[in-house]
């Protein structure tokens, strides 16, 4: 029976097993399998981490968001990748060896497949001790082309010194070529009590600029939403005050704007857009006179496709679930909001009987398939939702005049869980396992995140904010369900005068973005540090504010600041930044 033909994806599998052998027994409840994304783990605590590990990272992201899922990752044991390339080069000393009629031929070091010349790895200078002196390490087995050129017996390596592991105190390697670990080398403390995070890694000397890969967009209006259509990474909508417009991005020709609404010269404004879960119908909220909320679904190309019941005060929030076609639309005034549940697959000709609260609502989040959390003065509201919506429970903050801005929820089979934010306090609430954390940050949170939850983590019960301010900081927070206690794990500087006014992880986790005014960020989530890369406004096109243009102040309470939006394409390689009247589409790709 012939082998199955070769393919990149059998290529870039052995490059990706060989680039991190140390995180299989540390990671892995079988020596012979890593871990299912490597893009979820503490990439770098070793040194040899560091270098092998974030190259596995960047491959797996480029390539493939699940190796091991590949139907012959489960057959592939540890070193394979250099048990086929020895395998291989000895093929070639074999093959070398004998002339066209298969006699013997003499073979020497010029027929060697890397050349004669004997290669020193030890001799080489490893990137984190460069511009160090240390003393000479004595000089170890040394292998060229396959051949020991040592008459004792070696170890067998991934071809790098920093590999090895001929002592006790690294492991030793079986007949078979798996790696069994001795003591584990002690991972530094990530936590800081006090300054900016310094990162438990080794950080880029400077970040990665992505102006490269960045196009610049005019919307002709003020951007305030940006959203990617999901499952789909050439097609995003930006949502301005009076218009909205669908952007469709192309690698081979300029991007393309479509604007299927435009509403300048009227009494109507745009107040929120939506895409359904697929992708299929995008909800666009508009008010007319301050009085009549109503929405309108269009298709991806711009058409109209339904027209849903009109509502009576202004549509401040249009929130589709992830599991199913419906639809919770949140209208507010500044005393009371209701809260009318839409199901795309009835498209009754009414809404169900809302379920009202005693609130402004300032935003929701649902939690799971059939709950919502709700936040607003003084309390987050819970809700559960099947053919209709209904309030089930009220948590209540100690202080009742607290406006809490921002709510994000997280759900698995262990526990949902709400996280709420004040801008007037500056602090983070959990309500639903009562945890309070005050004075987050000295001056208005802008924005909140909570890191998506890793597959293999399901039953645990820590879970990772990020927190935004405007005093020029991003917070990242570990906060344990169980106990109830919590931990800055990371605090993060944008730079003087440099307000984070938005922000989020990316949709693996892996990532942490923040944006001021005219600047992006990125930080790797786990290490934190300085920022992987940013990305800064070209000096001609600074953004000027309009000084009666609406922004999104701390209702009264701070000095306003300018809006800003940031939203990840479906797989975290593209981000769309909306500042002024413009949009930075970054592609990460690279």
């Amino acid at each position: 029976m012939a082998q199955p033909d070769l393919t990149s994806h059998h290529v870039n599998y052995l490059i990706w097993r060989y680039v991190f052998p140390f995180f299989i027994p540390r990671f892995s409840n079988s020596s012979d399998a890593p871990p299912a994304d490597l893009t979820r783990f503490p990439v770098g605590i070793f040194k040899n981490q560091v270098r092998h590990g974030d190259a596995a990272v960047s491959l797996q992201r480029a390539w493939f968001p699940d190796p091991q899922s590949l139907p012959f990752a489960r057959h592939i044991k540890t070193h394979a990748l250099v048990s086929l390339v020895q395998k291989g080069l000895q093929y070639h000393e074999l093959e070398s060896s004998l002339d066209k009629e298969g006699n013997p031929i003499t073979f020497t070091p010029t027929d060697y497949f890397f050349g004669p010349e004997p290669f020193e790895a030890n001799a080489l200078k490893r990137r984190d001790d460069a511009g160090t002196d240390h003393p000479a390490e004595p000089a170890r087995d040394r292998v060229t082309n396959g051949h020991s050129l040592d008459a004792r017996p070696r170890k067998e390596t991934n071809g790098d010194e920093s590999m090895e592991v001929d002592d006790e105190s690294k492991g030793s390697v079986d007949g078979d070529g798996d790696v069994s670990m001795g003591a584990e080398e002690q991972a530094p403390e990530p936590t800081l009590s006090t300054g900016s995070s310094a990162g438990v890694q080794i950080s880029p000397a400077k970040a990665a600029d992505l102006a490269p890969d960045t196009a610049l967009l005019h919307a002709n209006d003020h951007v305030m939403t940006t959203r990617w259509r999901p499952r789909d990474s050439t097609l995003l909508v930006a949502a301005g005050e009076t218009s909205c417009s669908l952007w469709k991005l192309s690698l081979s020709s300029p991007p393309e704007q479509n604007r299927f609404l435009d509403l300048k010269g009227t009494s109507a404004y745009v107040s929120g857009v939506a895409w359904d879960a697929v992708g299929s119908k995008l909800a666009v909220a508009t008010i007319r006179d301050m009085e009549k909320g109503a929405i309108t679904m269009y298709n991806s190309e711009g058409n109209v496709v339904d027209l849903l019941p009109d509502l009576p005060r202004l549509i401040s929030g249009l929130h589709w679930s992830d599991d199913s076609p419906q639809l919770v639309v949140v209208a507010s005034d500044e005393r009371s909001s209701e809260l009318a549940l839409w199901d795309d697959s009835r498209r009754p000709d009414v809404y169900p009987p809302p379920q009202a609260i005693d609130s402004h609502v300032y935003d929701l989040a649902w939690c799971g398939r059939n709950l919502v959390f709700a936040c607003g003065d003084g309390a987050v509201y819970q809700c559960e939702v099947d053919s209709n919506i209904r309030l089930t429970k009220t948590f209540n903050s100690r202080d009742t005049d607290t406006a809490w801005a921002f709510v994000r929820s997280a759900h698995t089979s262990s526990y949902s869980v709400a996280v709420a934010a004040s801008s007037t306090t500056s602090s983070i609430w959990i309500p639903t396992h009562d945890i309070l954390i005050e004075n987050a940050h000295q001056d208005a949170i802008t924005a909140i995140d909570i890191r998506p939850a890793e597959p293999h983590s399901q039953q645990n019960s820590t879970i990772t904010i990020a927190s935004y301010s405007i005093d020029t900081f991003v917070h990242v927070w570990e906060v344990d369900l169980d106990s109830k206690q919590h931990k800055r794990i990371h605090r993060l500087r944008l730079g003087s005068s440099t307000p984070a006014l938005a922000g989020s992880f990316s949709p693996d986790g892996y990532a942490l973005c923040a944006v001021s005014q005219e600047k992006l960020f990125i930080w790797n989530a786990e290490r934190g540090g300085e920022p992987m890369a940013t990305w800064t406004a070209p000096s001609s096109e600074q953004v000027k504010e309009d000084p009666d243009h609406p922004t999104n102040g701390q209702n009264g309470h701070a000095a306003p600041v300018p809006d800003r939006d940031l939203s990840w394409d479906h797989d975290g390689k593209k981000l769309a930044y909306g500042f002024g009247d413009q949009m930075a589409i970054v592609n990460l790709q690279r």
